[in-house]
């Protein structure tokens, strides 16, 4: 123990008489140990978590896919009766359960305010393998229509909206307009896959009598002892290819997929793109040790002579070494407590900027794993400092180091090492930031993409109708007309309207269609359009231009002639691109006219591949089947101004009405984007910190080298070498380093661009020749950095070089 205290303070005396290579050191490890535990704590939470479920490895998840979209996680829903097909035709599972996401209304005083809910199967908590922490989970009786409403909630939901103090169980909530019993109370922190819900409630639809085209469950089974996932997929094939066969007007065109919960969620897209993101981080991370092994390295040469004499005065080499190790392991435990401050403070930064996005299972946060991942990092890296720098001082023996009369002269193995390390770091940045950069630039793009109107002052608001209190479709039809009239009585509103699906969303409701007169190939499958529900005003809000006709108008009622407006992308596709006015589509159950054509705007952010592209289909609200809808409203001002004045009109409707989602235009595409901008800001941040490490590695080894050949460049001097030779000789070595070490990085940029391209193939082009300006960017910083030394060296004075030998 008192060798270890003597070892810690030499250490520290020896570190702190060399304070400004610790403290460049300490500031890179920190640096590149904090992005990494950030990052690796941002991807633990998401992928690595464990599942709040019994064997999670045995629950599966289906979907229904259109034949034509590439295989793979999508929307991860069916529909209702293709769920009750699949329980009933399947024999490799032990229990089904559904599921359906949804938001209620909570009343609360004078107001509703919106709750995140779920209608779940009877079942759907005991195939989990949950059991609710009070209370029950609900009966079969419960889940029939006019069954009893009843209701099972989280205690997160019961602190926040009641503080806990009172007994949920009994207690009766008002949701959704009608009276509903909390019959249970699920464990603390329980969530369904990435779902964040507050309060479950029975699904009591019939899979009877709910349309096979209304794919909005989410199904789970837990696979029987011995089922295994190769036989499950068969199984579920065969049953998607009958439906197929004996429901054409719906199923014809779909297949379904099952994927195993605990392997298969999130996808492999998802799981590259986080290895991608934490590979780049990393890369960093070694172009930092790079960097303070170089340092290091030099440091040890200069200190040959000591470890020399030691040696010769008795001191064994295991004794020496553990001395150096106790170095770095001081160097490495100073980056690695300061890394791990920052890599907290990044994941409270993510924390924060996902707040509400995640369920409270999936939230970035510094837990065991992590910091095990940390400290396994610093081991590492810490026995790499010591050892490789040891190696090198012994490799030359000490003798012949003490003849050298103090002389710190580099091997050539070791200058060697030492380029190479810089020819690494070189490439390691082109492949970490030229990398990221295409990411970045190609995700920049399409965040920046014109969506085909300007959103600056549009207010958006959800609005929920209570189906116990507007049953039928004339008294639904008459609130959305007073809701549309009170909106755009708000003072400071220019223009209203009402959507189903706001623009830049990420997903839209589509619909099959026909045009009359047109004949299709009954094998083929059938066109799909974007199907959107609006009212009269709504091309005003968001200054869609009418290129043909007209947009729907107040006399386009529940009792008129059916119309619709088509884009301009549908009219140049199916309908020759001439006067689509007055052509007839069957949509939506019937014939509808054609009155107007459309400007395009972007109806999905990220298009799915094998789907619907641009083609839009508009029919009026007074003419659409029920629907929950979307207010917009185009102010004069600041469009946030709005946001209560609007609210208050509306609740004055009816106190049930749930007002949800109260967002600006571009607030709400906002949201889509936390998770890039995440992603671009740490592939950024670490590509520019990436090349200040390899410019300041090149610069490091070439003016170590100009030192070492101080005496060197004063004899050439003195007879007669020019600066402008100098600077060839010393710029020489630096312009090798940087050239190889990008050539070097562009061979692994290849195999990177190509997997980036196949990733989002059918997305978003990706901007491939961003990593190539890049690479001209890092050349020119690298050669800056050898050029510094090298006009440093041709201003020596040949007197002075020579006086100090």
């Amino acid at each position: 123990m008192q060798t270890l205290v003597q070892d810690v303070r030499f250490a520290m005396r020896t570190l702190r008489k060399g304070w400004g290579v610790t403290a460049i050191a300490i500031a890179s490890l920190a640096l590149a140990i904090g992005g990494n535990t950030a990052v690796f704590g941002l991807i633990n939470a998401l992928l690595f978590q464990p599942l709040p479920f019994e064997e999670p490895d045995r629950l599966v998840a289906f979907q229904e896919r259109r034949t034509a979209q590439p295989e793979g996680l999508s929307t991860l829903t069916v529909s209702l009766p293709a769920w009750a097909d699949l329980a009933e035709r399947t024999r490799a599972f032990d229990g089904w359960a559904a599921y359906r996401p949804t938001v209620v209304g909570l009343r609360s005083g004078e107001r509703s305010e919106a709750v995140r809910a779920a209608h779940v199967s009877p079942g759907f908590f005991d195939v989990l393998g949950v059991r609710p922490a009070r209370g029950r989970s609900f009966r079969a009786d419960e889940a029939v229509e006019g069954g009893a409403l009843v209701a099972v909630v989280t205690p997160e939901f019961w602190e926040r909206t009641r503080g806990g103090d009172s007994d949920p169980l009994g207690a009766v909530l008002t949701l959704g307009g009608a009276p509903v019993e909390v019959v249970g109370v699920t464990p603390d922190g329980f969530s369904f896959l990435f779902a964040a819900v507050d309060v479950y409630l029975p699904l009591t639809d019939s899979p009877v009598d709910t349309p096979r085209d209304r794919r909005d469950v989410t199904a789970v089974a837990r696979l029987a002892p011995g089922a295994t996932m190769t036989g499950v997929r068969a199984e579920v094939r065969d049953v998607g290819q009958a439906l197929a066969l004996e429901h054409p007007g719906v199923s014809r065109d779909w297949t379904l997929d099952v994927f195993n919960v605990r392997e298969d969620i999130p996808d492999s897209r998802s799981k590259i793109f986080y290895g991608l993101l934490q590979g780049s981080v990393f890369f960093v991370l070694l172009i930092a040790c790079a960097n303070i092994l170089n340092l290091l390295l030099a440091r040890g040469q200069e200190r040959r002579k000591e470890i020399a004499l030691r040696t010769v005065l008795g001191a064994e080499r295991s004794r020496v070494v553990r001395q150096l190790l106790t170095e770095s392991g001081l160097l490495v435990t100073a980056g690695a407590v300061l890394g791990l401050g920052l890599g907290w403070y990044g994941l409270h930064l993510m924390a924060a900027r996902f707040a509400g996005a995640l369920p409270p299972g999936y939230e970035p946060r510094l837990d065991a794993t992590v910091l095990l991942f940390t400290a396994g990092v610093s081991v590492v890296a810490g026995l790499a400092f010591g050892l490789v720098p040891a190696f090198q001082t012994f490799r030359v023996g000490q003798a012949e180091t003490l003849k050298e009369g103090g002389k710190a002269s580099a091997g050539r193995g070791r200058r060697i090492l030492v380029q190479g390390l810089v020819v690494a770091e070189i490439a390691l940045s082109l492949v970490a930031l030229g990398g990221g950069g295409m990411l970045v630039r190609t995700f920049l793009d399409l965040q920046s993409a014109d969506p085909g109107f300007v959103g600056d002052d549009i207010l958006t608001l959800q609005v929920r109708v209570p189906e116990s209190t507007y049953p039928d479709g004339p008294r639904f039809q008459v609130l959305m007309d007073e809701v549309l009239a009170r909106a755009a009585a708000v003072g400071g509103v220019r223009h209203a309207g009402l959507v189903n699906t706001l623009p830049q969303n990420f997903q839209a409701p589509t619909d099959t269609f026909r045009v009359a007169g047109v004949e299709v190939d009954p094998n083929a499958p059938r066109p799909e359009a974007f199907s959107l529900v609006a009212s009269p005003g709504y091309t005003d809000v968001f200054g869609i231009e009418v290129l043909q006709g007209r947009f729907f108008e107040a006399t386009d009622g529940p009792d008129a002639a059916p119309v619709a407006v088509v884009n301009r992308s549908f009219a140049e596709r199916w309908l020759g691109g001439g006067d689509a006015v007055g052509r007839t589509l069957h949509v939506q159950g019937g014939p509808r006219e054609v009155v107007g054509v459309v400007a395009d705007i972007t109806q999905v952010i990220f298009p799915n591949p094998g789907g619907v592209e641009a083609e839009a289909i508009y029919v009026p609200v007074a003419q659409a089947p029920r629907a929950n809808y979307t207010v917009v409203v185009a102010g004069s001002g600041d469009p946030t101004a709005l946001a209560e004045p609007l609210r208050e009109a509306l609740q004055g409707l009816d106190a049930d009405l749930t007002l949800n989602r109260v967002l600006t235009m571009q607030e709400f595409v906002d949201q889509f984007f936390v998770g890039l901008d995440i992603f671009n800001t740490v592939l950024g941040g670490f590509g520019l910190l990436a090349i200040l490490l390899a410019s300041v590695g090149t610069y490091g080894v070439l003016a170590y080298s100009v030192g070492q050949r101080r005496h060197e460049i004063g004899i050439r001097m003195a007879v007669g070498a020019g600066g402008g030779a100098v600077v060839r000789l010393v710029a020489r070595q630096g312009v090798a380093m940087s050239v190889l070490g990008l050539a070097l990085g562009g061979l692994l940029m290849i195999p990177l661009a190509t997997l980036v391209q196949n990733l989002l193939a059918g997305f978003v082009e990706v901007r491939t020749g961003t990593a190539w300006g890049v690479a001209g960017v890092l050349l020119a910083v690298t050669l800056l950095a050898s050029f510094l030394p090298a006009w440093r060296a041709a201003a020596v004075s040949p007197v002075q070089a020579l006086r100090t030998e």
